[in-house]
């Protein structure tokens, strides 16, 4: 109850004076359901004794029926729209903040976290807050409200008679209790096991060429049948839950029914009360057990959105993992870039994946890291984009401890393209202006955006012209059918891996940053397109990058990319075995120059 005290006070507190006209509505409504069957027994009795008023008393009570019953429709509308409004706008704004929160997040939490149950929380999680919010609020109120003005009324109308009911319908409420307590377990493993299987069909998704490759599509739909089978078997249990409790409540209500006509049967004859007071009192009895059969469908949506609200609340509440910032620096020129001692091993690993990495970079300088596949290129680069949180006063930029910077103002200006980038489902342009710059030019072809159209796509970029020739694009965007405009698919499905590569690297130099971090980008194109690019990296000059020179780190496995790096690191099992220019490497005979000198010998193959 605490957590959707502290979830309402959060969400829904704005929403109040919907909620209390909503209540006021319900009650209302409530009143008309309760005044309407009174009348009728009042108009039973005055027709049992003919006077010469009759007439007139009957118009009148059939006149004030037909007001109550045009109330009760006005005022029900009502109170599920104040009710059900509110509940989109938290579904939204509880969205809005989820979505905000996975961008905080670390890549620890990623990895430890599916990506399927994570889709599942900021989809059906929230959806069924919005129940809990909404429909079950809504019903909760109502019950909370019509209960009481229900019995009220059977009072007032017969106590005898409410007395012999409520012995049945309480039994009915205490089963229900215990079936509310049986519910909520199996809700959260029902939403525990949906997230499994939308995990799962993400994961196929992702993997649809691979699977196609291996012609595993049967094992894979054998793999997804069973996770639904087991989905299927919660979703039968609760159905077989859910379905006792309706016709238990049912049964208890006309136990209760039968009681009444019985002994309100022998009351009658006795004089004891009117006819009319039985179809009011018994009108009402079906009204309250109606009001109870509901429960076993209001019982769900509570449990669900308890349990939904407790997984967002988890995720909400987990912390970012990055270190309150203690410095306002900000990388707004090419940096000196040092490591000191740099030790760093991954969560729950036995060994330490980096070992005492120590080096400086001057501003504008380039670090090259060579080494093999395992030797710790990617993590350290991980590190550098904070990506990974080193440990305190490892690494400096500009002489700033980059653990007491705020991250997103470091990341402001630092670019890393990574060895397998992520393109999104959009154009080449949108992939490269991936912030939404727009440079070196005006809106629209004619400078004119009084029509209110967008022609930015259509006006000119050259700064986007520039990189796209430094990324050496030109060819490869001939090619497409629509050239920068060509949307790439999911993943950049419609581009090679080294076309993918080159996108990412543009929409690094794109961004003229201070601190360039490449991560093996040309490990999948041809020698060729190495060359020109590599001598793009070199020449990075006020023409590609706005005026900045980057202080630049680049790592690869080939030594032709490294050549003019001003010094190079070799890692070998995380550990600096060799450091370096190009020349002196060579000449020292060790690591660097075997390979240099197997990956020439290839070359001239």
């Amino acid at each position: 109850m605490r957590l959707l005290l502290q979830f309402f006070v959060r969400y829904a507190a704005r929403n109040i004076p919907s909620y209390a006209l909503g209540l006021v509505m319900l009650l209302l409504t409530n009143y008309a359901v309760v005044r309407i069957p009174a009348l009728i027994g009042e108009a039973l009795n005055t027709l049992g004794e003919p006077t010469p008023l009759t007439v007139t008393a009957g118009q009148g009570l059939a006149m004030e029926m037909m007001v109550w019953a045009v109330i009760l429709v006005v005022a029900r509308t009502l109170s599920r729209t104040l009710f059900f409004n509110p509940g989109r706008e938290v579904e939204l704004r509880l969205a809005v903040d989820l979505f905000r929160h996975f961008l905080t997040l670390q890549r620890p939490y990623y990895v430890r976290h599916k990506v399927g149950e994570l889709v599942s929380i900021a989809t059906n999680d929230i959806s069924s807050v919005r129940l809990l919010i909404g429909f079950a609020g809504l019903q909760v109120c109502n019950v909370v409200v019509a209960i009481p003005m229900h019995l009220a009324q059977m009072w007032a109308t017969d106590p005898v008679l409410t007395l012999w009911c409520l012995a049945p319908v309480s039994l009915g409420g205490i089963y229900m209790r215990r079936v509310i307590r049986e519910f909520y377990g199996m809700i959260r493993g029902s939403l525990e096991q949906l997230a499994s299987v939308s995990e799962r069909m993400l994961e196929t998704y992702a993997g649809i060429a691979t699977v196609r490759a291996h012609a595993a599509e049967e094992a894979m739909t054998a793999r997804f049948d069973e996770r639904n089978e087991r989905y299927l078997q919660i979703l039968l249990r609760l159905a077989k839950l859910r379905s006792l409790a309706m016709p238990v409540l049912t049964f208890s209500g006309l136990i209760g029914t039968g009681i009444v006509l019985w002994v309100g049967g022998n009351r009658v004859i006795e004089g004891q009360i009117e006819v009319g007071d039985l179809a009011t009192f018994t009108t009402l009895l079906m009204s309250l057990v109606g009001l109870l059969a509901a429960l076993a469908w209001v019982m769900t949506a509570v449990s669900r959105g308890f349990v939904a609200l407790t997984r967002i609340r988890a995720v909400i509440d987990t912390p970012n993992g990055v270190p309150e910032a203690s410095d306002d620096y900000a990388v707004k020129a090419p940096p000196a870039l040092e490591l000191h001692d740099l030790t760093f091993s991954y969560p729950g690993a036995d060994e330490p994946a980096l070992r005492q990495i120590s080096a400086r970079i001057e501003p504008g300088q380039t670090l090259g890291i060579f080494g093999h596949t395992g030797s710790g290129k990617t993590t350290l680069i991980n590190l550098l984009a904070r990506v990974y949180e080193p440990p305190p006063g490892t690494i400096t930029v500009d002489a700033h401890d980059v653990t007491t910077l705020a991250q997103s103002r470091l990341r402001e200006g630092i670019a890393v393209v990574p060895q397998d980038p992520f393109l999104f489902s959009t154009t080449v342009r949108d992939n490269i202006r991936l912030r939404g710059e727009r440079s070196g030019h005006v809106r629209g072809a004619d400078g004119d955006a009084d029509d209110g159209s967008d022609d930015w796509a259509l006006a000119s970029d050259p700064k986007l012209d520039q990189v796209i020739d430094a990324a050496c694009l030109l060819d490869d965007l001939a090619a497409l059918s629509d050239g920068l405009d060509t949307v790439v698919g999911e993943r950049g499905v419609m581009l090679s891996g080294g076309q993918r590569q080159r996108v990412a690297l543009a929409r690094a130099l794109y961004r003229a940053p201070p601190l360039l971090l490449l991560d093996d980008v040309l490990s999948a194109v041809d020698q060729g397109t190495e060359a020109r690019l590599v001598s793009a990296i070199r020449g990075l000059r006020s023409q590609r990058t706005g005026g900045v020179v980057p202080t630049t780190v680049i790592v690869s496995h080939r030594t032709s990319v490294l050549e003019h790096a001003d010094e190079i690191l070799v890692l070998d099992g995380g550990t600096v075995v060799e450091r370096g220019s190009h020349g002196e490497l060579l000449a020292r005979g060790g690591i660097y120059a075997e390979t240099h000198a197997h990956q020439g010998a290839e070359g001239n193959d």
